[in-house]
């Protein structure tokens, strides 16, 4: 163990001292983040969704972010998908942070809107929290008399392609989808029920309604409605569907519209019928090519056959090694020969004096030629 005089511990405390002043007295470098709330639509009606955005710009120290628990009396809030990109400043490159919400107000009035506050951690800095600016809004009114199931939105009402029949007592399905903002379960089943009754012909089953939030994210109010009607036609022939009409309200100028699905004539047949219909021309196609095959086997086959036989009889001649063996092959076969040829080949079978094999060959090389350019029918 090294030990130090006095003189030199007290100038290593002093060093220590220094270094710990110079320290604190070096200036902190502190993250650059900004947060900014902006609204869509200042001045909406009231039931009206509008578009809050927080943006909260870092210089690449953050390391956490996180939204303090917040609400909004006043409003209806409906929260979106967050998005993060990289920008170009005149600093620099920064990270862009962007929270959205559907923010609904449910009076018609002057009111302030409170964006939440940003937890936050950086580098060299701790945990701090920012807290955006308040908004205002001018809220206008609607008509009292409008129910409030009435969405504040133009509506689009998007069918899908009707088949050109449908099966008697079997249910089927008419599926089509409602695109706009502020919708709900609830109201669009309040309102397809007012125009989708049960009747003698035709049973309306209760909707289907599935709701799709940010489908688009060019298009973050934008809603979609899934609907399926389930219906059921009684007796066969042309049916006729019922028109469908969903209010709203156009944020332009306030005033209660419609969008509508125009009714429908569907063609209504036996189940059994309308399974098979679809098959029909094949199995009429099938028959046709089934008839075509007999008919060209019936044609070819006979011919073929005959060739066939032709040429087993050829063979036959060609192998036949005696004038016994080479008459009785020629017997057999249903042509008009020469009778010089046939008398010789008698007389090679049954005659006194013997063909040779020379004479033999000749007379069969005589048949083969006879029977090639004149084969039996």
């Amino acid at each position: 163990m090294v030990s130090l005089n006095p003189y030199q511990s007290a100038r290593l405390m002093i060093c220590h001292g220094l270094l710990i002043v110079l320290l604190s007295l070096a200036p902190q470098v502190l993250a650059e983040i900004s947060i900014h709330a902006s609204i869509s639509n200042p001045s909406p009606w009231v039931r009206e969704e509008v578009l809050l955005t927080l943006e909260v710009v870092d210089d690449r120290s953050m390391l956490e972010m996180q939204l303090a628990p917040w609400s909004a009396p006043g409003f209806s809030l409906r929260p979106l998908s967050p998005s993060v990109e990289r920008i170009k400043t005149d600093q620099g490159i920064r990270i862009l942070h962007r929270q959205h919400w559907a923010v609904m107000p449910l009076y018609a009035q002057a009111m302030s809107l409170h964006a939440p506050s940003v937890e936050l951690r950086a580098t060299g800095q701790g945990r701090f929290s920012l807290t955006p600016a308040p908004l205002s809004l001018n809220v206008r009114p609607l008509n009292p008399l409008l129910p409030v199931d009435v969405p504040v939105s133009r509506l689009h009402v998007v069918p899908t392609k009707l088949p050109d029949a449908v099966p008697r007592a079997r249910p089927f399905n008419l599926s089509f989808t409602v695109q706009g903002s502020g919708l709900s379960v609830r109201g669009l089943r309040h309102w397809l029920e007012q125009s989708l009754h049960d009747t003698g012909e035709l049973r309306i089953y209760p909707p289907e309604i599935h709701l799709v939030d940010n489908p688009d994210p060019a298009q973050p109010l934008l809603q979609v409605a899934e609907i399926r009607l389930t219906l059921e036609a009684q007796h066969s022939g042309q049916q006729k569907l019922p028109a469908i009409t969903l209010p709203f309200v156009d944020p332009e100028n306030g005033q209660i519209q419609h969008a509508s699905l125009p009714a429908h004539t569907l063609r209504v047949e036996h189940p059994l019928w309308l399974a098979l219909r679809p098959w029909l021309p094949w199995g009429i196609g099938g028959i046709a090519l089934i008839f075509s095959f007999i008919g060209l086997w019936k044609a070819i086959f006979p011919r073929w056959q005959t060739h066939r036989q032709h040429r087993t009889w050829l063979r036959e001649i060609q192998a036949a090694d005696s004038p016994k063996a080479l008459r009785k092959v020629w017997q057999n076969i249903p042509i008009t020969a020469l009778h010089d040829l046939t008398q010789q080949l008698d007389a090679a079978c049954y005659g006194s004096k013997p063909f040779s094999a020379s004479e033999f060959e000749a007379l069969k090389a005589r048949l083969v030629e006879h029977y090639v350019l004149r084969p039996p029918p």
